[in-house]
């Protein structure tokens, strides 16, 4: 499971990186044709706030929980005795996997619904179909909760990779 959990990380991220590059690809060439004097009709902040920022916030997340690249304050927790810290540890990823399993399951219920009735926005030169964007919310969901399950159940030890400095 923590296979298929890290291939998945690794897609949503690759996901990520393309809506960025496009993103970027896109806001550059609304840029040049308004310098030039051109009015354009490539509706970049639909496609920005519809398609691209989704990718890049949402499919990011599971990649840098993954390895361990959120930010952990343990001031208090450190003086604690080791067993007490796992155990505290541990039970705070069966809590957070629980909600973030929630969240998932709510997010996929809202990508379906959205999905049957094409969800769409309307647009000044026509409609834009944004409901694709929701299953990458989901999906994004799912495997934050499946990583906080493992790492409850102990099956994903965590990452310890010296290219970040732990606080």
């Amino acid at each position: 499971m923590a296979r298929v959990l890290s291939i998945l990380d690794s897609v949503l991220m690759a996901v990520a990186i393309a809506g960025l590059g496009l993103m970027l690809a896109h806001v550059t060439l609304e840029v040049v044709l308004r310098l030039m004097g051109v009015v354009s009709q490539l509706q970049t902040i639909t496609f920005v706030s519809a398609c691209y920022m989704v990718a890049v916030i949402f499919c990011a997340i599971p990649y840098a929980e993954s390895r361990e690249g959120h930010i952990s304050v343990d001031l208090f927790t450190s003086m604690l005795p080791q067993g007490v810290r796992q155990a505290l540890q541990r039970i705070g990823h069966g809590v957070i996997a629980l909600c973030l399993g929630v969240v998932a399951w709510v997010s996929f219920e809202e990508a379906w619904d959205k999905t049957l009735r094409g969800e769409i926005w309307e647009t000044s030169t026509g409609y834009f179909v944004v409901w694709p964007g929701r299953w990458a919310v989901a999906l994004a969901f799912a495997a934050l909760a499946l990583r906080n399950a493992l790492r409850f159940l102990r099956q994903d030890p965590p990452r310890h990779d010296n290219s970040m400095e732990q606080v």
